[in-house]
């Protein structure tokens, strides 16, 4: 079992290609994604919802937000709460790629 990652190091993958170009690097263990990623500039991701709760920090960039019509602008070092079966989308704004951590329920 392996227990310690780098990120530069690590396959870029796609995120929810359903409904957004989001990727980056995750680790998933038995309960828990966890991970850095990022949305492209110019991009969104369409309303959508997922059985588990999320959380996210901001590392970069500026994205608007909206959770179950409760919508915001974030940037650097804003965090975010999805809870489960939240309807959510995210549109980057700006000309920088919008970058985050987030992590993932999966139980």
């Amino acid at each position: 079992m392996q227990h310690y990652y780098k990120v530069s190091e690590m396959e870029n993958r796609l995120a929810g290609e359903a409904y957004a170009q989001t990727n980056g690097a995750w680790v998933e263990g038995e309960r828990l994604i966890f991970g850095k990623l990022s949305i492209p500039e110019g991009t969104s991701s369409k309303p959508h919802s997922h059985p588990n709760e999320q959380i996210s920090l901001v590392l970069g960039g500026r994205v608007r937000v909206n959770v179950e019509g409760d919508g915001r602008v974030l940037e650097k070092d804003d965090i975010n709460y999805r809870p489960a079966n939240a309807v959510h989308s995210a549109e980057v704004i700006g000309d920088e790629d919008f970058a985050f951590i987030t992590a993932k329920d999966t139980s």
